[in-house]
């Protein structure tokens, strides 16, 4: 379990040193009506670009929970570095 937490704790810390150098990163939520009229989120980048989407919600105000989850979730979040090798993830060791 150490090793987890050490982990977590040295990928936030590497986060914070990268914010540090580069700055905080522009982004923002966007909650929009799909061709359905379902909801869904987006993080668009300071640029304009798309980073994530999310699946639909049945309305606004569930759309809206879900992209606050993940916003309020990001502090505690750690970065896994992955390869895909063959179609599956795994973890660099």
């Amino acid at each position: 379990m150490a090793t987890v937490t050490m982990k977590a704790s040295a990928a936030r810390q590497v986060a914070r040193d990268t914010r540090a150098l580069f700055g905080r990163a522009s982004m923002e939520f966007v909650i929009f009506a799909d061709n359905g009229g379902r909801y869904r989120w987006r993080i668009v980048a300071g640029d304009g670009g798309t980073l994530a989407q999310s699946v639909s919600f049945a309305s606004y105000v569930d759309a809206e929970r879900a992209a606050g989850h993940v916003r309020d979730g990001v502090d505690s979040t750690s970065f896994e570095p992955r390869t895909v090798a063959a179609g599956r993830s795994h973890l660099v060791a």
